[in-house]
């Protein structure tokens, strides 16, 4: 079955080795365990580099217990070092009025004659980075293509007052770049803050099952451009797996529902489903909870 590939508003290919791998961004254990973000020389402009690893340092932080006690080193082993390529881009729905994002983690240990591929939403609202610990582990080392998508919410933010929003490579930008999130003008100026999330203007929750399969029809694509000789990748002789935890399983479960034959597995951890007569919707649930 031909999944043809979203067109990027916008892409990159970066190089992660040595000390700036795919899984721990180089921090390992001993990084990611510390209270401690990694540091930005200048708070005030981040490059790219410290931002990626700000990023994945949180995200890790935020979902995986990485105390002595909670499993890693005992039960499961340390997160090593994944060297590889990562490709990301900005997507968009062809009804949505804001991109989302989509990236491609690929460690040099893939096998494009045994391809394996894992697709994950981030859960939450959290960034690109949000299913990291959870798709990131499992699949990076095993040598599986790991494709993640912040599912259309993510923590893109603009600031209004300076015009600045955030660019593909997460560095401060203005209107002149292709931003993740740019709200309309009209506020431009005043002291507010927009989030990409809530004031999108989009119901992302309502496409998360579509923003799984473009992400996965972007990553086959990044492999057959990765490994031309082998193209194209197709579902047919790529084994597509997909992740998620919370409203990230959810988004899969989503996913598994468009069409047929794509994918052959959903892991979905603690989705966050709507029952049939019972179930509804999560503004719903925020609301009873705030007057409570």
């Amino acid at each position: 079955m031909a999944m043809a590939s979203p067109d990027p508003l916008q892409s990159r290919v970066t190089e992660h080795r040595v000390a700036d791998d795919l899984l721990t961004a180089g921090l390992g254990i001993a990084g990611l365990r510390s209270p401690v973000p990694p540091a930005f020389d200048d708070p005030a402009r981040p490059t790219a580099d410290e931002a990626r690893r700000r990023a994945i340092w949180s995200n890790w932080r935020g979902i995986a217990d990485l105390s002595p006690g909670g499993g890693f080193g005992s039960v499961d082993p340390e997160p090593q070092p994944v060297p590889g390529r990562e490709f990301s881009a900005l997507l968009r729905l062809p009804d949505a009025r804001q991109p989302f994002r989509a990236l491609v983690q690929l460690p040099d240990a893939f096998d494009p004659a045994r391809p394996c591929l894992v697709v994950s939403a981030a859960s939450g609202s959290r960034g690109i980075y949000g299913a990291i610990a959870l798709a990131g582990a499992w699949g990076l080392p095993r040598g599986c293509a790991v494709v993640h998508t912040d599912k259309g919410a993510g923590s893109g933010w603009f600031d209004h007052a300076g015009g600045i929003g955030f660019a593909l490579d997460g560095t401060p930008a203005g209107r002149d770049q292709t931003l993740e999130y740019a709200p309309e003008p009209g506020h431009d100026g005043r002291p507010l803050v927009a989030i990409k999330h809530l004031h999108s203007g989009d119901n992302p929750e309502a496409d998360w099952g579509r923003h799984v399969e473009a992400a996965a029809r972007f990553g086959l694509a990044m492999l057959s451009e990765a490994f031309p000789g082998r193209a194209p990748f197709t579902p047919e002789h790529t084994r597509i797996i997909a992740v998620g935890l919370s409203n990230g399983g959810g988004a899969v479960l989503r996913a598994a529902e468009i069409g047929a034959g794509w994918l052959d597995g959903v892991v979905a951890v603690a989705a966050n489903v709507h029952v049939a007569e019972r179930g509804r919707p999560l503004f719903d649930y925020a609301s009873e909870a705030a007057v409570l």
